[in-house]
């Protein structure tokens, strides 16, 4: 039975997890679409993303009324190599996040999801070639 060494490509794959979240609750919009592959699949419940461009807006987007804050935690995160330069992730995360700058006032996790994750690699680094976000919990609206 051979095994290949595959703990460079492991951390690789942590690191792009680690990064994901560092991007995002920093606003690094560009560091943060460089984690994906150009036709990248990112979905969050309904909202489905396709390349780079749409992901890039809808970060645009989200903070064009003012500040977001937000952090991200995962956990748990479990690979899969399906071939040499791909592979599948699993892992759970649950997120902070509101609108404004820091401090909030609220410490209730806005998300608890499971991260499906598909990576590339793409003879340079590895990348997100589909990421879901599959909501379990949700925090309830706000009152008006």
């Amino acid at each position: 039975m051979s095994h290949t060494d595959r703990s460079a490509d492991r951390r690789a794959i942590e690191q792009l997890n680690d990064d994901f979240g560092h991007q995002l609750d920093r606003g690094d919009v560009e560091g943060f679409v460089a984690l994906f592959t150009d036709d990248a699949l990112y979905t969050n419940g309904p909202r489905v993303l396709r390349g780079g461009q749409q992901i890039r807006q809808f970060y645009i987007d989200r903070t064009r009324d003012g500040p977001r804050t937000s952090r991200h935690f995962v956990s748990g995160l479990r690979i899969e190599f399906t071939g040499e330069s791909s592979a599948r992730g699993l892992s759970a995360a649950f997120t902070f996040s509101a609108s404004g700058s820091p401090p909030i006032d609220s410490t209730i996790p806005a998300i608890v999801a499971d991260f499906e994750d598909v990576y590339a690699f793409d003879g340079v680094r590895w990348r997100f070639a589909e990421r879901h976000i599959v909501p379990l919990f949700r925090a309830a609206a706000p009152r008006q």
